[in-house]
């Protein structure tokens, strides 16, 4: 049965990262400086990934909303104030949205897609919604997508089943008639075989490709060639 359906992962597939860590850190220190709070910002990139850590060892394998994070991490610092909890978590989001940058070529990709009638869609490991959505509006590419969905919405993260069992849901389509395009080798085309989909892989500078992806690519304008010779 032909493709129907192409969707991507975010960061490192349809997005390359600029520094988006180092941004967000970087807002939040400031933000955080102007309230009287000093912090480095590498020291709060730590308690970051510490406060996740300890949410992810007491609840298991589920997608923890960022703002659920900044929320123990300021906490352990002594800080609690509902208020400056959002507005730090607004300049988080900020921080990596700088900090993540369309892949070149990317749009010719996506227009070809639609010109060649595929349903196109967006699944990113993602601890905020907002980015996922303002990265799309940000770069004019939310009408190129029929589905839109993150970790952070679902609940659930690659590579659980269930997150590609939703995707197939919302587009109606069997798992064989979806190809899924990431840089995990593991939340990325590990998950989406063992759920049945088409894997491709787009692998990071500092892993190898997977042995189980249905094809490899180097960027995201030798996609078309791949699908074109699975017609």
């Amino acid at each position: 049965m032909p493709v129907k359906a192409v969707v991507f992962d975010i960061g490192l597939t349809l997005y390359r990262d600029v520094g988006a860590a180092k941004y967000s850190r970087e807002y939040f220190s400031k933000f955080l400086a102007r309230q009287g709070y000093r912090y480095d910002p590498w020291e709060l990139d730590k308690m970051f990934h510490e406060s996740r850590r300890i949410l992810v060892e007491r609840g298991g394998d589920v997608e923890y909303w960022d703002l659920n994070v900044i929320t123990l991490m300021l906490a352990r610092l002594g800080i609690r104030n509902p208020r400056l909890v959002w507005e730090a978590y607004k300049r988080h989001v900020e921080g990596v949205l700088k900090g993540l940058k369309l892949e070149d070529g990317a749009i010719d990709v996506l227009e070809w897609l639609r010109d060649e009638k595929y349903s196109l869609g967006v699944l990113s490991n993602m601890g905020s919604h907002d980015i996922v959505y303002k990265l799309l509006e940000r770069d004019g590419l939310l009408d190129y997508f029929d589905v839109v969905v993150s970790s952070q919405m679902l609940g659930w993260k690659k590579p659980d089943e269930k997150v590609f069992w939703y995707l197939t849901r919302v587009f109606e389509l069997e798992p064989h008639e979806i190809v899924f395009i990431g840089d995990d080798p593991v939340a990325d085309i590990l998950g989406a075989k063992r759920a049945g989909l088409i894997a491709i892989h787009k692998p990071r500078p500092d892993t190898p490709p997977s042995p189980y992806a249905d094809a490899i690519i180097n960027s995201i304008g030798e996609l078309v060639k791949v699908l074109e010779l699975m017609v």
